[in-house]
């Protein structure tokens, strides 16, 4: 953030009247806007009204700020890596959540997802087959039990009717956990495969596209497959210096002008940082040693035609 040099001491015949306009005027002074575009101000007279000229009355600190949208640009990463089979958006699109960017090739995982449910389908037989025998094993061992209670039959058979029937139920009890493994890994593979299709995590437009089919993609790289500017209210951040970041207050009425200084709805104050860091509003220029900065954030009462990144002036007013 830019702030104005603080005003030249004034000759001592500068009269009364003067030093009270200069006491009016010296929270613009320290908001750090060139005054009179970095002219000299000449006699002290001179300069003082110039500044006071050109600042609004009850603006108690300037600043320069940026457009943004809350949380950011958003960035959409490759799911898992891959090859670019077709690309459904592009550039400048509206989506919604949930619709489809692009698809990997899944030819492979088409084929593991039939093969998990050819799996599953034959646990789910053998599940059936082992289930079947538990019934008739339970009856024969029943019979054969109280055969051997009466004395009718000798007690090894009826063991070994008990022993079948222990061997059929265990029998079904491996057999439905085979189905449950089976279904682990059909729900596994289509998962895979569902992951090859990338979704719009939530509404917004495609701002940039950096894939197109036939792609690589690498769920480790760095680079994003697309950015979405998401449909969220817009906000200027603007950045004050350790002398107002205890003037202004969440609440607080702001004007935004754009360069050009054409005025915009009107806004005020959403929130002020808790915390000092370098300026970011000049991303391209090295930060300017000793300069730490409170981010401040101002919404508007209507939708501004603005555009995100653009550079705004904004006045705060008591």
């Amino acid at each position: 953030m830019t702030f104005l040099r603080r005003p030249r001491r004034t000759s001592a015949g500068t009269g009364a009247g003067l030093a009270l306009c200069a006491t009016a005027v010296l929270p613009l002074l320290l908001a750090g806007c060139p005054a009179d575009n970095g002219r000299p101000a000449g006699n002290g007279t001179a300069g003082v009204a110039s500044v006071a000229a050109a600042a609004p009355a009850g603006v108690v600190a300037i600043a320069r700020g940026k457009v943004e949208v809350q949380g950011g640009l958003l960035e959409v990463m490759a799911p898992q890596d891959g090859t670019v089979e077709s690309v459904a958006v592009a550039e400048g699109d509206t989506v919604r959540r949930g619709q489809v960017l692009l698809r990997l090739q899944s030819d492979t995982a088409r084929a593991d997802v039939a093969l998990a449910e050819a799996e599953l389908a034959a646990a789910q037989a053998r599940q059936r087959a082992q289930a079947a025998r538990v019934q008739p094993a339970r009856q024969r061992a029943d019979r054969l039990g109280a055969a051997a209670r009466a004395g009718a039959l000798d007690s090894q058979q009826a063991d070994d009717a008990a022993q079948a029937q222990r061997e059929a139920a265990s029998a079904a009890a491996v057999a439905a956990a085979d189905v449950q493994v089976a279904a682990q890994k059909l729900a596994e593979a289509r998962l895979h495969a569902a992951r090859l299709t990338l979704l719009a995590p939530q509404d917004g437009a495609v701002v940039r596209l950096l894939a197109q089919a036939g792609s690589a993609l690498s769920a480790q790289g760095a680079r994003p497959v697309l950015v979405l500017l998401p449909q969220k209210p817009l906000l200027v951040r603007a950045e004050l210096n350790e002398s107002f970041a205890s003037v202004v207050k969440p609440g607080m009425r702001a004007t935004v002008t754009i360069d050009a200084g054409t005025a915009l709805p009107a806004a005020k104050v959403l929130r002020v940082g808790t915390v000092y860091g370098p300026s970011r509003i000049d991303e391209e220029s090295p930060p300017r040693i000793g300069v730490r900065v409170v981010d401040c954030f101002i919404a508007f009462d209507q939708v501004p035609d603005l555009r995100v990144g653009q550079d705004v002036r904004v006045s705060f007013h008591d």
